[in-house]
């Protein structure tokens, strides 16, 4: 007997008739992903700034020409440091940071409960919830520091559920659903994954919309694009830069492509959503053998659940949900098994550049198996009678999957924790601030990463370019260990390529600074380089501040005036129009209103 059979006792029992009146079933799936969340993020809440790979925040980031993409390099982080730059001036960077990492698991569990509004199964809902807040794919980007990715794959559930909607005729979810992918767009990466899952359900074929209605929502979601895509083409058409970006995305092929977690293959890795190219950030538990198995029952459960998420999302929605995971389940495993086919095909087109990092195509497949495992425990569930033992079959669903892998809780184990920076960060910040002389900041040692005692020795990426107020320029290669020894992936910054020339032939830096527009050099101590400086480098240099671990210097000569980044105004105009055009939707949001229907939230329906 499926979903919509007659009630098989509490865990699916019959909906409610008092829509206003939320029952215990109403509120205790948001309460368990509630749960689940602080499990995750406890010791991240205590005072201090998480710091781990790309995760970085500070008390305030200014808003920079790199937060807009206009430094050269590919916009990987647009508009994500603008965004940033804009709340930290309302919102300390502590509070902000906190905030994000809290809300990606309630997001992608609560969207769950969202998702399966209409289900009745209140064991399909818990299910789901806790397997899109709880997987290895949060655990592996949480460590990394995808922050904005995470925020994407939270909020898709929420994008698909308004698609279904809006592909339902219901018109008043067309501003929802801009608004839901809006917030996710903070990264390219995260902006074509809403994209690509939700735009063809609301506006594809057999979306009850009209024509109308669906060209509008599909510009309005397609030009949240253009703060990154815009600067991208700009930098590529203007600059010859275009060559650089394909260079660097085959270059990485193998290094960022998806890898074996253990002895069974990429293939079972990859259906146990793990395979971040990092080992040292996955969780110790993706070496036990229950990884591969627990993702085969997983993937196995959600074909069992398929007939109920048709009937749930309709036949259309559930062939492209199945479609997107096979697709991204077979690029990432591609990445593992045929290098040098994908090196190939990134190098086809810049654009192709932001696939290099394949493990992160698996994002579709997590949601795929989180609502079809759902769907497929609460079809198993309503065949067994005894209350009992579906009460215990329940619980076993969901302590699964948290036993295995245990080391996402606590901070993943224990790898991210909050600390304070030291006081000298602050000191310098307020130097440069203060100072009139002009000129860009170079960062020494040249790495691109950091392991500072004062973060427990933990690798983060260089805090330096969101800490000063000025434009900084750093080591945008990256060295990366594999199993052949150290691989070093080109950077795509013109000015930092000149930099890395000058310190691997021992040149005088305070001869060629100046001439790149940079006027200081702020040396981290104590940190390692993937290029020695040699002692005469720095020779001319001026002595300005000495803090701590950290030394400013300044050129002899003032650095000259770079002027705007071609395009620039356009750029601006693009970041503009979206800005206004996410108000006009805000408002629409707010009064477009549909019929009210005989529904509660996150599941509670009631009979017509």
């Amino acid at each position: 007997m499926g979903l919509k059979g007659r009630a098989v006792g509490w865990l699916d029992g019959p909906p409610s008739v008092h829509p206003a009146r939320p029952d215990w079933r109403t509120w205790a799936p948001v309460a368990w992903v509630v749960v689940l969340a602080l499990l995750i993020n406890a010791p991240l809440l205590a005072p201090g700034f998480v710091l781990s790979y790309d995760l970085v925040f500070t008390p305030r980031q200014d808003l920079l020409p790199a937060a807009l993409g206009l430094d050269g390099g590919f916009p990987r982080a647009v508009p994500q440091d603008a965004v940033v730059s804009v709340l930290t001036t309302l919102v300390p960077g502590m509070l902000l940071e906190k905030a994000i990492l809290v809300s990606i698991p309630v997001l992608a569990g609560l969207g769950m409960l969202r998702l399966l509004t209409d289900v009745p199964a209140l064991s399909a809902r818990l299910v789901a919830a806790t397997l899109a807040a709880w997987n290895p794919f949060v655990a592996e980007r949480l460590v990394i520091g995808h922050w904005g990715l995470l925020l994407a794959y939270a909020m898709a559930p929420w994008a698909l559920a308004s698609a279904v909607d809006l592909r339902r005729g219901r018109v008043a979810a067309g501003p929802r659903m801009v608004l839901q992918i809006a917030v996710g767009s903070l990264t390219p990466s995260g902006s074509l994954l809403l994209l690509g899952l939700a735009l063809p359900v609301a506006v594809g074929p057999g979306s009850r919309a009209s024509a109308g209605i669906r060209a509008l929502v599909g510009c309005g979601c397609a030009a949240l694009a253009l703060p990154w895509v815009l600067p991208a083409l700009l930098s590529a058409l203007l600059s010859d830069a275009a060559p650089t970006y394909a260079a660097s995305a085959a270059s990485g092929a193998g290094v960022f492509g998806l890898r074996s977690e253990g002895p069974w293959g990429p293939l079972l890795t990859a259906l146990g959503l793990g395979g971040l190219w990092n080992a040292d950030a996955v969780p110790d538990s993706r070496s036990w053998v229950v990884a591969p198995l627990l993702g085969v029952v997983l993937l196995l459960l959600a074909v069992i659940g398929t007939p109920s998420l048709i009937r749930s999302l309709g036949r259309a929605v559930t062939l492209w949900l199945w479609a997107t995971a096979a697709c991204g389940l077979l690029a990432a495993v591609l990445s593992a098994t045929a290098e040098p086919l994908w090196a190939s095909f990134l190098e086809m087109s810049p654009a192709l550049g932001l696939l290099r990092d394949s493990q992160k195509l698996l994002a579709p497949l997590a949601l795929l198996t989180s609502v079809g495992a759902g769907l497929g425990v609460a079809a198993a569930l309503a065949r067994v009678r005894d209350r009992s033992a579906r009460s215990a079959l329940l619980a076993l669903a969901l302590v699964v999957p948290l036993a295995a892998l245990p080391d996402l809780a606590w901070g993943v184990g224990g790898r991210l924790t909050a600390v304070e920076y030291p006081p000298e960060w602050p000191e310098v910040r307020d130097f440069l601030a203060a100072d009139p002389r002009p000129g860009d900041v170079v960062v020494l040692p040249w790495s691109a990463f950091r392991r500072f005692a004062w973060n427990g020795d933990r690798t983060v990426l260089d805090p330096a370019p969101r800490w000063l107020p000025r434009p900084t320029v750093v080591d945008d290669g990256l060295a990366v260990a594999t199993p052949d020894g150290i691989v070093v992936v080109s950077g795509e910054d013109p000015r930092a390529a000149e930099v890395a020339r000058a310190i691997a032939a021992g040149d005088d830096l305070a001869t060629l600074l100046p001439a790149l527009g940079i006027g200081w050099v702020l040396v981290e101590e104590g940190q390692a380089s993937a290029i020695p400086v040699s002692a005469t480098a720095l020779a001319g240099m001026q002595p300005a501040l000495r803090s701590g671990g950290l030394r400013l210097l300044a050129t002899p000569m003032p650095a000259q005036e770079r002027g705007l980044p071609p395009g620039t105004p356009w750029v601006v105009a693009a970041d503009v129009l979206v800005v206004a055009s996410l108000v006009a939707w805000a408002v629409a949001a707010a009064l477009w209103r549909e019929p009210r229907r005989r529904r509660g939230s996150f599941g509670t329906v009631t009979p017509s």
